[in-house]
């Protein structure tokens, strides 16, 4: 789908400029002169991006972007100034500032790398940009200076650390490599584009983003005045930020500050994302009561399982494992013992499994064991050592239950699957095998329960 970016700007030449240049690039462009038309466009247009030229003077910048953070929340915006309209612009909130007598490609480029941010959900909250002028509340973390020469990198060290709440280290590109590829990845890297040949630090870049303990780091690049063509390069290899290689100049410490802070916030951003998505992962695989895996994910690994016993013809066994006359404790203890006593028997389950295969609990007093590449006598041992475990360990009642014990036992069926299958699909053979084990277990419980019986031996194929 084409990427729509608005373009705010007062003058109508520099207006029609910018249009025909993103246009000629195949994206859909919306304009605005005034403020009304950038609410109107903000609203109807629902753009991408959102480009602030430096003819736009209907509003201040602040409230330019307080109105898009209103109607556009989470929108990447790029501005084009110079002075102190570009301190002004990054402290407001801006993604991105460039010279407003940028070249066309690096023009592309860094709208290319803001639409590549936004697509991955990266892109600025306007809430961290309240206080970015004291640099208050800069995110902490580790950058890592890898520049053509030790005392450029620490110019660079002594200019951002008053100004970043950071950990700062001076490193070479194979002590870089190195730590990253020994997971003591940095949260950013600031590289020079040519460190000792032309153009290393490019490559440089390359493999610290295609290795795992770097790869979701903020990359900047520094790059020489004559090696203007560089900038466009270095965003297109996944830069977050391209700065000038000599940090003295016009307000170039505070904009590189500000502009790196950027960075960090956007880490910071996708590592929480990254974890909730871990977290909501989990969640969604696990029993709420228990902490064990729940139904929804032992299925389909039960049938990966068998899936691997196919292929590798070998054997493995379920374990159908149901808690003896449960009701009875709910009814005589309540169900706050009743969730004691499930969650002490999965403890206990999943003490003795471990790491030999998978536990489950699949729903009331119904537990799953998978054993991969057992035996039959294995499978009957370990299920025998479950039951005489929940047998000969009664368990402690909560005090809402009035506290003492309550002794459990469980009745267990055990079905063993082995080369050669009479079955092609393992889905279907990871179901036969689980009921054939309901069954056993079923079986125990009218055999006087408490008990491990093993399902009848199917027929060779």
């Amino acid at each position: 789908m084409t990427a729509r970016i608005l373009i705010a700007e007062g003058s109508a030449t520099s207006r029609i400029s910018l249009k025909v240049k993103l246009s000629g690039a195949c994206y859909e462009v919306l304009t605005a002169a005034t403020g009304d038309d950038l609410l109107s466009q903000l609203r109807q247009g629902r753009p991408d991006l959102i480009l602030l030229g430096p003819g736009f003077t209907g509003l201040r910048l602040a409230d330019a972007f307080h109105m898009i953070s209103v109607e556009r929340p989470r929108t990447p915006v790029l501005v084009l100034a110079d002075g102190e309209r570009r301190v002004e612009a990054l402290q407001a909130g801006a993604a991105a500032v460039l010279d407003p007598r940028v070249a066309e490609q690096m023009l592309l480029a860094r709208v290319r790398g803001l639409l590549r941010d936004a697509e991955a959900d990266d892109a600025p909250d306007f809430a961290l940009a309240e206080d970015a002028g004291g640099f208050v509340h800069a995110p902490s973390g580790n950058v890592v200076l890898v520049a053509d020469q030790p005392g450029r990198a620490q110019r660079w060290r002594h200019i951002l650390q008053p100004r970043l709440n950071c950990r700062f280290a001076i490193a070479s590109p194979d002590e870089t490599l190195s730590a990253a590829a020994h997971g003591d990845g940095a949260d950013l890297y600031i590289i020079a584009a040519d460190i000792e040949q032309k153009g290393d630090g490019l490559r440089l870049l390359s493999e610290l983003r295609s290795r795992n303990g770097s790869k979701e780091a903020g990359f900047a690049v520094l790059v020489a005045p004559e090696r203007e063509e560089l900038c466009a390069i270095a965003l297109d290899l996944g830069a977050g930020e391209v700065l000038p290689l000599d940090p003295a100049g016009d307000n170039n410490a505070e904009i590189a500050a500000l502009a790196l802070r950027n960075q960090l916030d956007r880490k910071r951003r996708a590592d929480s994302r990254r974890q909730e998505m871990k977290r909501n992962m989990a969640w969604a695989m696990s029993d709420p009561l228990t902490g064990l895996h729940n139904r929804r994910y032992a299925m389909p690994r039960l049938a990966e399982i068998a899936r691997s016993a196919m292929r590798r013809q070998d054997g493995f066994a379920v374990m159908a494992l149901d808690l003896d006359r449960f009701k009875a404790i709910n009814d005589n203890f309540g169900h706050a013992a009743g969730d004691a006593v499930l969650c002490d028997i999965a403890r206990r389950v999943e003490g003795i499994v471990a790491s030999q295969g998978l536990t489950a609990r699949l729903g009331g007093e119904e537990f799953l064991v998978v054993l991969p590449h057992a035996t039959e006598a294995d499978a009957f041992r370990l299920a025998e050592e479950i039951r005489q475990e929940v047998e000969t360990h009664p368990t402690l009642l909560p005090p809402i239950s009035g506290g003492g014990q309550v002794q459990a036992t469980l009745s267990i069926g055990v079905a063993f699957e082995q080369a050669p299958f009479c079955i092609s699909r393992p889905d279907v053979l990871a179901e036969i095998a689980l009921e054939r084990a309901d069954r056993a277990m079923i079986a125990a419980k009218s055999l006087g329960r408490n008990r491990v019986l093993m399902a009848p031996t199917q027929p060779v194929c």
